[in-house]
């Protein structure tokens, strides 16, 4: 019991130092880095939440290297991009073959200089039951929900951005393919 108290003692201080920090950042917000004119290599950028992150991407005035598999789908997202006064080069990239994101990476260093954001977005998703799920679904969803994202971080601290400072994220839009999560509901929730 005494070990509880001295316990519960010790926690009240660290917590009143959480809240007092949470209101100062709350009142005294922490300036934002700006993004213009910064690389952003953005996967699964020809539809869904990845050409809307493109977009937003767009309105911050980055440069943005666009890949996903859908080739019609990244022709659109570009030159939607281009009229939000943003520059946009498309790769066709296939994220669940790794030698054709280490060869891309390779171009768009070439090409367009050090990437120094990689948002990994691309994402597969199927709507069967884990049941109806064929064997080649489910490899494919690994390979680009999982693996995928690996060898685009790998990418990015080796090829693309040589020197620190890289920003890597990882989008959530593969725990979609969960089949309780892939409802219209959580999906409006989300989007």
């Amino acid at each position: 019991m005494m070990k509880f108290l001295l316990s519960v003692f010790l926690l009240l201080p660290f917590l009143l130092v959480c809240v007092v920090e949470s209101l100062l950042k709350l009142f005294i917000p922490k300036k934002r880095k700006s993004v213009t004119g910064e690389i952003v290599l953005l996967t699964g950028a020809g539809h869904g939440i990845g050409r809307q992150t493109a977009y937003e991407f767009a309105k911050l005035k980055c440069k943005l290297v666009l890949w996903d598999i859908n080739k019609h789908g990244l022709e659109e997202t570009a030159a939607e991009c281009k009229k939000l006064g943003a520059k946009a080069q498309t790769f066709v990239v296939d994220c669940s073959n790794r030698e054709d994101i280490y060869n891309s990476a390779k171009k768009v260093k070439a090409e367009v200089g050090d990437v120094s954001i990689l948002v990994n977005n691309a994402g597969v998703v199927y709507t069967s039951d884990l049941f109806a799920t064929q064997d080649p679904q489910i490899e494919k969803t690994f390979e680009v929900n999982i693996l995928a994202h690996f060898w685009t971080a790998y990418i990015g601290v080796l090829f693309l951005y040589p020197f620190i400072g890289l920003v890597v994220l990882n989008s959530l839009s593969f725990c979609l393919s969960v089949k309780l999560l892939n409802s219209p509901s959580y999906l409006n929730e989300i989007l």
